[in-house]
């Protein structure tokens, strides 16, 4: 190896190390940026990034190219953020740090390329394998997958989203169960009968802005001499057609909380929504002086939120693995010559960056913010690849797959709120 390469090797290992949540966020802090929502929003994406260079991709030029795409990525970041700081030292106790990687941009950028051709010439290998039929359950078995511990949890989601099975994973196992999990004691008897199949539920959580933020709610709960009455509007409810229970995040005086609303209570009705994926249907469910059981100590609804949602996350990322995969098998059947070729790079490294995420985020130790990466990813990369195979493969079947990509990854708030929310779980 030569001395320049040696010397390039040195500062790109010195940058990758540089480039963790709390050097990135002091960075911008340092300089007038922090509160520039579109850098935020690169920042959330640059930690995405940077996580799934350090994920478990088995693959070493896949693993090269998706690291050398982080470190490209994290120099136009870092020069953007100094501005002019970069160009003449006045003081920044950062430039320094960051000078021999962001003054010379092309090194990254030429690592980021020679990776990526070498990605290219193994790309349909990788493609080919990226699902097998082990790894997609038989429906029958999807259930009690789900109640077996989160590996098995994203199997069953994993084999769902591939299928286009319109069964109510989504509401009753990806939202429900993991909300009455994270309730602990307090939602386990309710718990133990969808696990046992003896009734179906849901999550009402989302009202018309569509945040899934428990500040946000505006459904009210009023104690009553047996329990509590409800008023207010859920929206963009999955599998509530269908269920038997559903779970309402509603506001008392002590602050949001979760209760259980039987389907055939008074005062609630459930309206489908015309969606643009009607084989996971969406419903709308109001609620006016329903009644009510409050599930779990009152005014915990915000802490109990953030837990659910991420289990949610991580369910709903398996699913949209299962929909990549989909996706990316439509494409397959086209001639490969008709696939552009740095579209058909991409594809591996989204494919590569959504599984090492995905995975690392039902791990038992799974770090904070975990969960949130792995649903921006698998967002990103399920939405991108289902576009590319509507765009190349035109017809039918892809299109309806590029329509129920696009709603999985706006079910729980989108790029708006998922970015954000990753910030704010890594505490910045």
């Amino acid at each position: 190896m030569s001395t320049e390469t040696t010397a390039a090797a040195d500062v790109a290992s010195t940058f990758a190390d540089a480039l963790d949540p709390d050097t990135l966020s002091a960075l911008m802090r340092s300089t007038w940026t922090w509160d520039d929502r579109a850098l935020r929003r690169d920042l959330s994406a640059l930690l995405v990034h940077v996580a799934a260079a350090n994920g478990p991709i088995d693959a070493p030029a896949v693993a090269a190219a998706v690291r050398a795409t982080a470190l490209s990525t994290g120099v136009g970041f870092v020069s953007t953020v100094l501005g002019p700081h970069l160009t003449a030292d006045i003081g920044s106790p950062f430039r320094g740090q960051f000078l021999p990687a962001a003054g010379n941009p092309t090194v990254f950028r030429t690592m980021a390329s020679n990776a990526r051709a070498e990605v290219r010439a193994r790309a349909a290998e990788y493609l080919q394998t990226s699902g097998t039929a082990d790894d997609y359950p038989d429906e029958a078995s999807w259930l009690s997958l789900s109640t077996s511990g989160p590996a098995d949890l994203g199997a069953a989601m994993r084999a769902f989203g591939h299928s286009d099975s319109t069964a109510p994973l989504r509401g009753n196992v990806g939202l429900a169960l993991q909300t009455l999990r994270a309730l602990g004691a307090d939602g386990a008897e309710l718990a133990r009968r969808i696990e046992r199949d003896e009734v179906r539920s849901t999550l009402a959580a989302a009202e018309r802005n569509g945040s899934w933020d428990p500040a946000l709610v505006r459904t009210r709960a009023v104690p009553e001499m047996a329990g509590w009455k409800l008023t207010g509007a859920k929206h963009f409810v999955p599998d509530a057609g269908g269920a038997d229970v559903i779970l309402i995040v509603a506001r008392s005086v002590a602050g949001p909380s979760v209760f259980a609303v039987d389907a055939d209570a008074p005062g609630l009705r459930i309206t489908p929504l015309d969606t643009i994926d009607p084989v996971r249907p969406l419903f709308t469910v109001e609620v006016d002086d329903a009644p009510a059981t409050l599930l779990g100590r009152e005014g915990q609804g915000g802490l109990l939120m953030r837990r659910a949602i991420d289990l949610a996350m991580t369910a709903l990322a398996g699913e949209q693995v299962g929909l990549l995969e989909r996706a990316i098998g439509i494409l397959l059947r086209q001639q490969r010559a008709e696939w552009p070729g740095d579209e058909l790079v991409q594809t591996v490294l989204d494919h590569a960056t959504a599984i090492a995420l995905w995975r690392r985020a039902f791990e038992p130790d799974a770090a904070a913010g975990a969960a949130t990466m792995a649903h921006i990813a698998c967002s990103e990369a399920s939405v991108r690849v289902a576009a590319l195979a509507a765009e190349i493969v035109n017809d039918e079947e892809a299109e309806r797959l590029l329509r129920r990509a696009l709603s999985a990854s706006l079910l729980l708030g989108g790029p708006a709120a998922y970015h954000e929310r990753l910030l704010e779980r890594l505490g910045i």
